[in-house]
């Protein structure tokens, strides 16, 4: 069973959508913004969602396959 955690409350996006956004193709927050909405209304989201960007984008370019699960994403929100 896959996990997820919401990153974006307001707009209800998860990390999977954000790291399948980055596997489609899309390579920073703006372009992430453009497809999902993450962080464009409060903005409390954009650290961990930049983190999970940055960590799909180091994943696909070392052909890794590892998807960011909920205790990645935790410790992440928790150092913030």
């Amino acid at each position: 069973m896959d996990f997820f955690m919401f990153v974006c409350i307001c707009n209800a996006v998860s990390d999977q959508q954000i790291a399948d956004a980055v596997k489609a193709g899309a390579c920073d927050l703006q372009a992430i913004q453009e497809i999902l909405l993450v962080s464009t209304a409060c903005g409390t989201c954009r650290p961990t969602a930049e983190a999970v960007i940055a960590d799909t984008l180091l994943e696909t370019a070392a052909g890794r396959s590892r998807s960011t699960n909920a205790s990645d994403i935790a410790n992440l929100v928790y150092a913030a």
